[in-house]
């Protein structure tokens, strides 16, 4: 094998030989119960569950080539894309799993045989780590390990016990984890630092090439930093196909492999700039390589540019890719997806599935942002001989002509001015509590009461709009103002883009005393309520009530965004994505993925299905679903604290 297309289904066929079921790839979108990392960060994250053994995996071993966005959150390498040799937003995660069948000795086996029988590396050319121990954890060194490199044929000299930092592994701050055994690829004296303490870890150098981690899976790590052992002990492996490709071809860098060569073969062509040229050229494309298979991947999923989460990363990689393009010559960006579709379309379907979408989503961004950076270069170029950017000017870029804080630190970087980058983010904040202050200090306020009840408010109100509850505590606040929470609650705090509800509770006594809901405050699977009104206490029995003419167009309205959203993918592609919604009594608005407006006669046959469907008048009925089958009908607005309750009769 030489390839990366040969490297990664060398990979998948081998361990089909040794009793692995082959499996796709899962989306690059942590499902909705692990909210630990924006993105899929390791082969092993979408599989957390079978870990856990919450549930049962599809077969006791398996492997699979694992989509791998780092780019947000604690796993970021987006801003060093382009700078470095070996940095990467988007790769492959090549794996080999066992859930509770074999450990230590047979994934040592198993490794060792690919990388010296099948990629062909020469065994006095590698080198092991393991494991050293750590007091904290309560774990020696691992003397398993140890044991199983020396039976391969590692000599004892070329296996290194390292620390916690290095050789012990987990996706995020909690969650499955364990120590692990990675092999080192000695890339020769050439790339040494000439210490004659050189090894693997070495911070001085990059001789030694870290390219395959062996994850001895056997613990849960809870938030206090406490291990318990896993139902089972599980083998998690990774070998990045980029870095293995790079060693492979014997090339300097990722960038050298053929997987981005190919890429940037096609921007030299279209450019007239090659890779190489100049430190300028040979960061663009990087940029460009690296990035346009980012963003094709991320829109093939639905993810759209935006201003928050996983849409500002598909939007920041767009834009990033343009700005660089611009600096070597190229222009129309987004007919670089098309060749990131040509290269890997046959592994990844999804790509070709949605070719057309991808060009349009880049197309409409790339036509945004051109006009963006026009208006804001000409007054970044009037602060050039200035020593630094100021936190307000920064500000002034970003609120008033667009201009992203990242591009303006790139390019101030670039002439040599520093960015107060800490003054601008104070300055941001400073807007952002200006126009929150005032419901920031409600929902503040309604939090801390929440807590102090001492109880949880159990909701009612998917089968109940009327209820006799107690005020299980209260708190007078000024102007007939009062917090309570009750013990049974009718009411529906806003949510998954439906608002909150309105109505009353009335005391149990005949008197017609009344308070008038003002607000629903949400706090996971519990709530807190304000009310105006007078003659309420804490303990008073009392009928809450959500009015009929309030709830039932509300649920009509809940129910249209669902039908809306099956039109518009039934005319407009499988592609649209809900991507918000504001669900009221009186109307509703449904925000969707689509690279641009509706023409009228597409427009017409959407509304001409909704109303068909209306007019049908079917009962809405519990039914069963999975997950991933609810998320495609656009039942994601019902999910969360109260999926269960929502979707009656349904399975997780």
């Amino acid at each position: 094998m030489r390839t990366t297309a040969e490297l990664r289904e060398g990979f998948l066929s081998f361990f089909e030989e040794k009793g692995h079921q082959r499996r796709p790839s899962a989306s690059v979108i942590p499902p909705p119960d692990d909210p630990t990392t924006l993105f899929i960060v390791a082969g092993m994250q979408p599989m957390k569950r079978w870990f856990l053994g919450a549930e049962p995996p599809p077969a006791p071993r398996v492997t699979t080539s694992q989509k791998v966005m780092r780019a947000g959150g604690k796993h970021n390498d987006l801003d060093d894309v382009g700078r470095t040799a070996r940095h990467a937003s988007f790769f492959e995660m090549l794996g080999n799993f066992s859930f509770g069948d074999y450990f230590k000795d047979e994934a040592i086996d198993f490794a060792w045989e690919f990388v010296t029988e099948r990629m062909g590396f020469a065994p006095e050319r590698l080198w092991a780590t393991v494991f050293a121990g750590d007091p904290e954890l309560g774990l020696d060194e691992d003397e398993v390990a140890i044991a199983g490199w020396l039976r391969v044929g590692l000599p004892r000299e070329r296996i290194l016990g390292l620390p916690r930092s290095e050789n012990f592994w987990q996706a995020a701050e909690t969650g499955p984890c364990g120590p692990c055994s990675e092999l080192n690829f000695d890339r020769g004296e050439e790339y040494g630092c000439g210490r004659p303490d050189c090894a693997p870890g070495c911070e001085y150098c990059e001789r030694y090439l870290e390219f395959w981690n062996l994850v001895f899976m056997e613990f849960d790590l809870h938030a206090d930093g406490t291990l318990t052992p896993l139902p089972k002990q599980n083998i998690d492996t990774g070998l990045g196909l980029e870095r293995g490709a790079m060693l492979l071809q014997d090339v300097e860098s990722i960038f050298d492999t053929d997987g981005y060569q190919h890429i940037m073969d096609w921007v030299a062509a279209e450019s007239g700039v090659r890779y190489g040229d100049s430190p300028e050229a040979t960061r663009a494309h990087r940029v460009l390589a690296d990035h346009g298979r980012a963003m094709s991947f991320l829109i093939a999923e639905g993810i759209a540019p935006s201003n928050e989460g996983r849409g500002y990363i598909v939007r920041r990689l767009i834009r990033r890719a343009v700005q660089q393009a611009q600096r070597i010559g190229l222009d129309r960006v987004h007919r670089l997806p098309g060749v990131v579709v040509e290269q890997m379309g046959d592994a990844y379907s999804e790509l070709r599935e949605h070719a057309a979408e991808i060009e349009a989503t880049v197309r409409a961004e790339e036509e945004r942002f051109r006009e963006t950076l026009e208006r804001g270069l000409k007054v970044f170029e009037e602060l050039a001989g200035k020593d630094a950017i100021s936190a307000e000017e920064a500000f002034t870029l970003a609120a008033t002509y667009g201009f992203p804080l990242e591009l303006t630190v790139e390019l101030a970087e670039e002439r040599g001015q520093a960015v107060d980058v800490d003054g601008y983010r104070r300055e941001m904040e400073r807007h952002r509590e200006i126009s929150r202050a005032g419901a920031e200090t409600g929902v503040q306020r309604a939090a801390e009461f929440a807590r102090a009840a001492g109880f949880d408010t159990v909701f009612v109100g998917y089968t109940k709009t009327e209820v006799l509850t107690q005020l299980g505590a209260f708190e007078a606040l000024e102007d007939d103002l009062f917090l309570v929470k009750l013990r049974e609650s009718p009411f529906y705090p806003a949510g998954g883009g439906q608002v909150s509800d309105t109505g009353f509770i009335e005391l149990d006594d005949g008197s017609g005393t009344r308070a008038e809901l003002v607000d629903a405050y949400r706090f996971g699977e519990d709530q807190a309520l304000l009310f105006r009104g007078r003659g309420f206490s804490a303990g008073d029995r009392v009928k809450a009530v959500v009015p009929w003419n309030v709830r039932f167009p509300t649920m009509t309205n809940h129910t249209a965004t669902h039908l809306l959203h099956k039109a518009l993918r039934d005319v407009l592609g499988d592609h649209v994505r809900q991507a918000g919604s504001a669900v009221r009594p009186d109307k509703l608005r449904f925000d969707f993925t689509h690279p641009g407006a509706l023409e009228p006669e597409e427009r017409e046959r959407v509304e001409r299905l909704v109303n068909e469907r209306i007019f049908e008048n079917l009962p809405v009925r519990a039914f069963e679903t999975t997950l991933e089958e609810a998320r495609e009908l656009g039942a994601m607005m019902l999910f969360g604290e109260k999926y269960g309750p929502a979707l009656a009769g349904s399975r997780r």
